[in-house]
């Protein structure tokens, strides 16, 4: 079976479309921006054939995620091992079995606008960079850029979901999040002009922004 015990997913009809179609509305994403993405290559590996047969290409699956730890890339790569260790085993009757080759976890930094991206390949290496509206990668992401995405993605925790097909909602920080999104919070509070005002609050008062009024109501 190819499927995630505990976590559904969505199948890309072609491989890389999901983050193909994030990268081109970056620019056009609102407030906090989207939920945090993460998107897997699945490969099925046939038994019982010579090894000089090819494997079958390459399957895209996505899901939506909200409340997730990625506080770092290492918390990151964490998410990625609850995944590989979820994989399905095959039924009796399937001739082979799914690994994951790759896997990618997008969150969007809403203060910059760019997508910051940790891609992981199964046996290698991690890799993070960032995306921006034009489809710029640029290698190698500072401390700052980081924080400034996970505290969005804390914020985006904290407001109801998006009505998307298949989203992997984990509620309730851990208290260590908790206090670690607390302290960004304070770090980064005059940059909350940035993320636009907060709905049904006072308009044209720079104070009822969506960093400030989100912990306000925390």
């Amino acid at each position: 079976m190819d499927g995630l015990e505990g976590t559904v997913e969505n199948i890309e009809r072609a491989i890389g479309e999901a983050a193909t179609a994030r990268s081109i509305a970056i620019d056009y994403y609102q407030g906090l921006g989207p939920p945090d993405l993460c998107f897997l290559s699945k490969v099925f590996h046939r038994a019982w054939l010579p090894s000089n047969i090819a494997d079958l290409p390459a399957t895209g699956y996505y899901h939506w995620v909200v409340g997730a730890d990625c506080s770092c890339p290492a918390a990151v790569s964490a998410y990625f091992d609850s995944l590989l260790r979820a994989v399905q085993p095959p039924s009796w009757y399937q001739s082979g079995a799914y690994t994951v080759t790759k896997a990618t976890f997008c969150l969007f930094n809403a203060f910059r606008k760019v997508d910051i991206r940790c891609e992981a390949t199964f046996p290698g290496k991690v890799r993070v960079f960032a995306v921006d509206g034009k489809g710029v990668s640029s290698e190698g992401v500072s401390d700052e850029l980081w924080e400034e995405a996970f505290l969005c993605s804390c914020l985006r925790a904290l407001h109801p979901p998006p009505d998307l097909p298949h989203i992997k909602i984990q509620t309730n920080l851990p208290l260590p999040l908790d206090r670690t999104f607390l302290s960004l919070a304070e770090k980064h509070f005059w940059k909350g002009v940035k993320l636009g005002q907060a709905p049904d609050e006072p308009t044209h008062a720079i104070a009822f922004n969506l960093l400030s009024v989100t912990v306000r109501d925390y």
